[in-house]
């Protein structure tokens, strides 16, 4: 199994055998399958698991087949780091995955407790450079990590908007980017076309095109985002962002949390809003 790298939060054995699970299914690895269901045994056995591993792949094999994806090759944890899957077609298009596996969890509005990303982020960057309070209020370490050089030349065309449809495709800073081919916002559209999220709880299992993602289909269709800056306890400050309407209760679909005090300094959550509105979708009910 291949070795997972930090990324939107601290990743289980359970979280990365679905991750491996899905690449088989992808890829139509009968053999693969059959392994990763005996490997998800004992982590249900141990309650690290909460869904029986037969159901996780009948679930994963039924959402794939609804794809209907022609894939020549899929493997986990690729070393583009551009999701947690990748498939490659026989056409030779490359897609991504971001496996959300809260098999735990009882329901979909269950993501908005996952990490979607985390620490800093180009975004991040951008609002201290628009917003120097907040930077002050930050501790000198986190600071330094928020720091650019020559602003101008380092965000050239991308501005507050396109720097969070960008975390929402987690490409999250300027090096992942160009990796993605993204040199610009106005490339944004084909990367976000070409990436799915999949989100595994007790209550079955979603996949969505990161496009379809209700505020990202609105942001490309030219909805205005709203964005609400937020001081409180917990973090320095939190960020709420909403596309379409105004970033209001009930109407959040991302938010930054920045500046824990225990030293964290992000996490930043995708709100169940986004993937329920989301169309189209693939939804198959659990069994269990």
């Amino acid at each position: 199994m291949a070795s997972r790298r930090p990324g939107s939060g601290l990743s289980s054995f359970t979280a990365a055998t679905v991750e491996e699970l899905l690449a088989a299914a992808l890829r139509n690895d009968e053999r693969s399958i059959l392994a990763q269901q005996r490997a998800l045994g004992p982590e249900y056995s141990l309650e690290r698991c909460g869904i029986l591993p037969a159901e996780i792949v009948r679930l994963v094999r039924t959402a794939v087949n609804e794809l209907e994806l022609d894939v020549a090759h899929a493997v986990a944890q690729p070393h583009d780091r551009l999701g947690d899957v990748r498939a490659v077609l026989k056409t030779g298009e490359k897609l991504w995955f971001e496996v959300k596996a809260q098999t735990k969890k009882d329901r979909f509005k269950d993501l908005t407790q996952a990490d979607w990303v985390r620490d800093e982020t180009d975004f991040i960057r951008w609002l201290m450079k628009e917003n120097p309070s907040i930077m002050d209020a930050l501790p000198v370490e986190m600071q330094l990590a928020l720091r650019v050089g020559e602003a101008a030349d380092y965000f050239q065309d991308w501005d507050r908007d396109s720097l969070w449809l960008a975390d929402m495709a987690l490409l999250a800073d300027r090096d992942i980017r160009e990796r993605a081919g993204v040199y610009s916002p106005a490339d944004l559209p084909d990367f976000l076309s070409r990436k799915y999220v999949l989100h595994l709880t007790q209550q079955g299992i979603r996949i969505v095109r990161l496009d379809a993602i209700a505020p990202i289909a609105a942001a490309l269709a030219g909805a205005a985002a709203d964005m609400q800056l937020n001081y409180g306890n917990q973090t320095a400050v939190s960020v709420a962002f909403a596309c379409p309407g105004s970033a209001s209760r009930g109407n959040v679909h991302f938010t930054y949390h920045i500046g824990y005090p225990s030293g964290v300094l992000g996490r930043h959550k995708m709100h169940a809003l986004s993937l329920s509105g989301a169309r189209p979708r693939i939804e198959i009910p659990s069994k269990q």
